[in-house]
């Protein structure tokens, strides 16, 4: 007997001892997960927003801790109001510490959902966020970007930023941090407003072609007559030379805030023509560079030099009475009214963008005190706000370019001009004489080859498909 039960002792003893061990060594996770208490909660949340902003990867040891915060959330010892508090408690320091940037935050709605969803969404973590950096903007103070624009009332270009984008950082910031577009040329050409950036006068510049040139000299690569079939093709280039688009642009002294369309460029004529050799007899204005001179050029077509506000006025004079251009500028500066043909398919696509001067970081720096890395941090946080506005910017771009045209035909009688398969040999030519003379001194020629065989690859349906 007295063997029997001293045989129990040490089992319930070795059992005892084996759970303690495990229970150290956190092979059971679960047991101590719900166990956490309001600091250990905080510390978590903390580690892990710091990595999160920070672009670092997650240590073995923090992926347990995260698993235990889950736990404590989902048992209800933590409240969300808690959560928020304990937040936005840890994000000044963190970004006073820590460089945050457009890349790292793209990809942080699906991780924060994995970290802490459905206790806290993406969007109110983001809320978080601009209520603890605009709480270092006094009260009574603004954070202001002015931004200028050729852009015409009415028009996707203005409606976008001005119903969506606007609001949102009224919203997100208390109103603290505000933006204002100056549209319909107010402030001058893309040049004008480029300059007015410069000294200080404008943070932003809602750019055609033309802006985006003097801002980035190699992305008239982009513009290259015949690059693009498609919108689709578009939207693949520019997702995988992105990078290299925004350094081109930073090594200048600006920011890509957003890279959007303009649109493909048709030729707009008054008189009936059948073809480029009736073309060529027209009185055809060129707006917006080395581009477009260059395969009017090569077309042989002699255009005159008109500036971007002269436009309508040189139309509706009859000083010119063709001109390149897209649908949905046509609608909008009223263009189309002097014009009864379009030719197609269209000659060449042009991008349009916003961007930002990269003093506007010593600006905020400045007027509000902050550190270096967090005034970096902040504009970061705002080029990603207008940067979540690109995929409805471009369809609704897009969408109105596509009903511009339709509605020319249908309501306005505008007549499209099929171009001949010489007259497309003949523009297949021109464009590789485009090639040939601006690769190398417009743009880098290896951009210009590496976008070339990208194409060709993703046509092919292979990488990057």
């Amino acid at each position: 007997m007295g063997g029997i039960l001293h045989r129990l002792f040490l089992g319930r003893a070795f059992f005892a001892l084996s759970l303690a061990l495990l229970l150290l060594t956190g092979v059971v996770p679960s047991v101590c997960a719900a166990t956490l208490a309001k600091e250990e909660v905080r510390s978590v949340l903390q580690e892990s927003t710091q990595a999160l902003l920070s672009g670092s990867a997650f240590s073995p040891a923090l992926e347990e801790k995260q698993q235990a915060l889950r736990e404590t959330l989902q048992s209800g010892a933590i409240k969300r109001a808690e959560l928020s508090a304990m937040l936005e408690e840890s994000i000044v320091p963190i970004l006073e510490k820590h460089r945050t940037s457009r890349y790292i935050l793209k990809d942080l709605p699906a991780k924060f959902d994995k970290l802490v969803a459905p206790y806290m969404e993406w969007e109110e973590v983001k809320a978080v966020v601009w209520k603890a950096c605009s709480a270092l903007i006094p009260d009574g103070e603004q954070l202001m970007l002015k931004i200028g624009t050729l852009a015409p009332p009415g028009t996707p270009w203005l409606n976008v930023p001005e119903t969506l984008l606007v609001p949102q950082m009224a919203k997100l910031s208390n109103n603290k941090v505000v933006i204002k577009i100056y549209g319909g040329g107010t402030m001058g050409e893309d040049t004008d407003i480029l300059r007015k950036m410069d000294i200080g006068q404008l943070e932003g510049c809602g750019c055609t072609a033309l802006g985006i040139l003097a801002a980035s000299p190699e992305t008239a690569v982009l513009l290259l007559p015949g690059l693009f079939n498609n919108y689709d093709e578009i939207d693949y280039i520019y997702e995988k030379f992105r990078r290299r688009l925004d350094r081109a642009f930073e090594e200048k002294g600006y920011i890509l805030a957003a890279l959007i369309d303009t649109g493909f460029f048709h030729v707009f004529t008054k008189n009936k023509i059948t073809g480029l050799a009736d073309l060529k007899k027209q009185k055809v204005l060129t707006w917006f560079g080395i581009m477009e001179t260059t395969l009017f050029r090569e077309l042989g077509i002699d255009a005159t030099p008109v500036a971007v506000p002269e436009v309508v006025s040189a139309l509706s004079t009859g000083l010119a009475n063709a001109n390149l251009a897209p649908a949905a500028w046509m609608l909008g500066m009223q263009a189309y009214q002097y014009a009864n043909y379009y030719t197609t398919p269209a000659l060449l696509y042009s991008p349009a963008a916003v961007v930002v001067s990269t003093q506007t970081k010593d600006r905020f720096r400045k007027q509000f005190g902050m550190s270096e890395l967090f005034a970096d941090n902040i504009t970061e946080l705002l080029v990603y706000e207008v940067s979540t506005l690109e995929t409805e910017w471009r369809k609704q771009i897009r969408d109105y370019d596509a009903k511009s045209l339709k509605a020319f035909e249908a309501k306005c009688g505008m007549k499209p001009v099929v171009l001949s398969q010489a007259d497309r040999q003949a523009l297949e030519k021109a464009a590789k004489g485009v090639q040939a003379k601006l690769a190398g001194k417009a743009f880098p020629e290896d951009l210009m080859n590496e976008i070339i065989k990208a194409l060709e690859d993703y046509r092919a349906g292979g990488t990057g498909r």
